[in-house]
């Protein structure tokens, strides 16, 4: 307790029933929950007693290592665990197996379910237009519905269109003839989970809700076993999540520590009004802040506190910073995203001779392929780095296209991965993918199931897909081999299929050979690649040291990180918020300034951000023409900035008005 301000102390010592305690970013929320486990411990409280849950594997571990170091008392350390929400429910499915029969079935991952939602679609082929639908799309129109807890047109309308204008006819129409497509395909999707003993990672959280709120006697039973409930990351909560932990108000103690000016995930299904409501709608409930930042310099968090102001929004947030002042943060004009590219890895680069390393530096962008051109040139210059965000190595899905092959060669019954790798094939789509494999999968031996293939008719079953998978389990016992012959083999397909992102996605497969070396079979490999997809690993180029690399990530995927100089990308009109976002009215829009909070908070000493001087003018044509001001930077004090333009400082200006747009030389623009 010695280590704890007043404000993290009071939180960690509290003996009401709940208590939601709204930590701003830096404010030191994970050693919060920590210390509030450790009292909780220290004061004779049982570990298995406690349910300590975070968003991420990670973050889950990370609390229960610095909690297992915190403790002093004399019970086996090794009891106190960290959980996700899914872990948490998978665990509570075995434990009571009398009440949840799911606890035997086979868990479905992301591409699984992806593959399952396409034969669903294969089998609903009497309907010609459901070959339209992506499996992609109504995977994630179902995961929302389920998430959020709504209706299946409220899902369509929040997945497919980009309106707030929830009562056009139009749109209505529209969403009304779509369902009537989805709507079976769904449905087949959840009997052939039931046919085949399946749960995917939304059933682990569905069921154990859906019997803990239905069933009371199993609800006290349940209940009774956590007299602690405490949640990291509250602000990222979705519906059913809540609803799961309401299950645990009458019983149970919940303390719930999270940030509701980063709340980033509503693409998720991550529900704002959870954390900003929460006293209000949770009984027996306390609200507690901490706004002492340990991170920042006073001038990052100014500008930080200035961009929540801002909002309709009442945040009611004010950061100050323990470590006092610093320099102020640098807004940098540059023509484009080339020019951007080159000058954030000049910046980095120019730091290392002030004595900083390449950890030292973090790079911000809204998606992965943002952050293409800094990582462009990064690999010119040598800069070592590691990427997180966008998709993830495992998830690749050209990884995942060429491990198809392999599963097929370790599993020839593995109907998921045929399903895949079948549709990489020209000609081949849903339907003819579930033909063939209704054709063959009855059969023996591969060597049955591959002359089955050869003497067939259908379009698009070229030799080079049986002797591809010929090739592959050639090397069923040398998985780095077998990997390198099916990338080659397949190299066309992706290669057209990839297009100009072929030329980054290819230097993937050199690291996974390098993985797959350690395995003695594919099977074995598939394993370990399953369970534990080693992702960070895996994305460091160009440095054996492993430590020592520039960090490059989205926004989302920076949550919880920090670094002595953050670089945020493209902090454009019409990019904060963007264009697609305003179309969905203020609740995006509000969304999309948190991310700019988020990003701009993960800096300690250094904060630059980049903004092109062609989006200025773009900004003013369309302000004239539509009046539009939703720009988060408009207004910008000019005490909080250094104006950067073309390497040279000058004074900043106050918005971005015509009068103001005359200092700057604008390429010419097109507005066609």
């Amino acid at each position: 307790m010695s280590d704890l301000n007043e404000s993290q102390k009071r939180a960690a010592t509290f003996e009401g029933k709940h208590l939601l305690v709204l930590a701003g970013a830096g404010t030191g929320k994970t050693k919060t929950i920590v210390a509030r486990a450790a009292y909780l411990l220290e004061n004779g409280m049982e570990p298995n007693k406690i349910a300590i849950l975070s968003f991420t594997r990670k973050s889950a571990r990370e609390i229960a290592e610095r909690l297992k170091q915190s403790v002093t008392s004399s019970f086996n350390k090794n009891s106190i665990t960290g959980k996700t929400f899914h872990s948490w429910c998978n665990e509570i499915m075995h434990q009571y197996p009398e009440h949840f029969p799911h606890h035997s079935f086979t868990p479905l991952d992301e591409d699984d379910r992806l593959s399952a939602f396409a034969l669903a679609i294969g089998r609903n082929s009497k309907d010609r237009a459901t070959e339209k639908i992506k499996k992609e799309t109504i995977a994630a129109i179902y995961s929302y519905a389920v998430n959020t807890l709504c209706s299946l047109s409220e899902a369509i309308l929040h997945i497919l269109y980009t309106t707030s204008d929830k009562n056009d006819e139009q749109i209505k129409k529209r969403v009304e003839d779509d369902k009537q497509l989805i709507a079976p395909i769904i449905k087949k999707y959840i009997e052939y989970k039931k046919e085949r003993r399946y749960i995917d990672y939304d059933d682990m959280l569905n069921v154990v809700a859906m019997v803990l709120e239905r069933n009371e006697s199993v609800r006290k039973e349940v209940t009774a076993r956590y007299v602690h409930v405490l949640v990291d990351e509250m602000q990222d909560t979705n519906p059913l999540q809540y609803k799961l932990l309401k299950c645990f108000t009458e019983r149970s103690h919940l303390f719930c520590v999270g940030d509701d000016a980063q709340s980033i995930y509503a693409f998720r299904g991550a529900d704002f009004k959870t954390i900003h409501s929460f006293v209000a709608t949770v009984p027996n409930s306390d609200l507690q802040k901490l706004e002492l930042n340990y991170r920042s310099t006073q001038e990052i968090l100014d500008l930080s506190n200035w961009v929540l102001q801002q909002s309709p929004l009442d945040y009611n947030k004010n950061l100050t910073a323990d470590r006092g002042v610093g320099g102020k943060p640098k807004l940098i004009h540059i023509e484009d995203d080339w020019e951007e590219a080159d000058t954030v890895t000049e910046n980095i680069l120019n730091s290392l001779n002030d004595g900083d390393t390449y950890s030292d530096s973090m790079v911000l962008g809204r998606s992965g392929w943002s952050l293409s051109k800094v990582e462009g040139a990064c690999l010119k210059k040598k800069i070592p780095y590691i990427k997180l965000g966008g998709t993830s190595l495992i998830q690749s899905a050209h990884v995942r296209d060429v491990v198809a092959a392999m599963r097929i060669a370790a599993n020839i019954y593995d109907e998921i991965a045929w399903i895949r790798y079948l549709q990489l094939w020209q000609h081949i789509g849903t339907v003819t993918a579930a033909k063939i494999i209704s054709e063959i999968i009855t059969l023996e031996t591969f060597e049955q199931m591959m002359e089955k293939l050869q003497l067939s008719t259908i379009k698009g079953l070229s030799s080079e897909v049986t002797d591809t998978l010929k090739e592959v389990r050639a090397f069923i016992n040398n998985p780095s081999k077998a990997m390198e012959n099916a990338v080659t083999n397949m190299k066309e397909l992706l290669e057209k299929k990839y297009s100009e992102e072929w030329s980054y996605r290819v230097a993937d497969f050199e690291v996974l050979q390098e993985v797959a070396k350690g395995s003695g079979s594919i099977t074995e490999f598939i394993m370990e690649y399953v369970l534990d997809p080693k992702a960070e690993t895996t994305a460091k180029y160009g440095k054996e040291t492993e430590d020592d690399v520039v960090t490059l990530s989205t926004i989302h995927s920076a949550k919880g990180l920090e670094a002595k100089t953050v670089h945020v990308l493209n902090v454009n009109p019409y990019n904060y918020p963007s264009a697609r976002t305003i179309k969905q009215g203020t609740d995006a829009v509000e969304e999309e300034r948190r991310c700019l909070y988020v990003a701009l908070t993960r800096a300690k000493d250094h904060l630059h951000l980049y903004r092109f001087t062609r989006s200025l003018h773009t900004q003013s044509a369309v302000n004239k023409e539509e009046g539009t001001n939703l720009y988060f930077l408009n207004g910008l004090p000019q005490e909080l900035v250094t104006l950067i333009v073309k390497g040279n400082e000058q004074e900043y200006y106050t918005g971005t008005t015509d009068t103001n747009l005359e200092d700057f030389d604008f390429p010419d623009f097109d507005f066609d």
